[in-house]
């Protein structure tokens, strides 16, 4: 039997972690959102120009560990099976 096959937790991952996934890529695209308006908004700035590209750089970063990590699971739910 598959944890995952049981009404309980699939509801849980229903009703709690997939909206607690989709709020964090939202984040992190608001994140970099932010950064990109700091950047132009005070582009005559040098400091606060780098904390934009700082936003800009660690939202990439952290989009980019998001769909990697979606990705290796959806491979290994396709390899394994549900």
């Amino acid at each position: 039997m598959n944890a995952l096959d049981i009404p309980v937790v699939q509801k849980f991952f229903a009703v709690i972690v997939d909206p607690a996934i989709r709020l964090l890529f939202a984040a992190a695209i608001a994140y970099f959102v932010y950064g990109v308006f700091n950047y132009v908004r005070k582009s005559g700035d040098g400091e606060a120009r780098a904390e934009g590209a700082n936003h800009i750089l660690w939202s990439t970063v952290g989009l980019f560990i998001m769909v990697s990590v979606w990705g290796i699971i959806g491979i290994l739910e396709s390899t394994i099976g549900n």
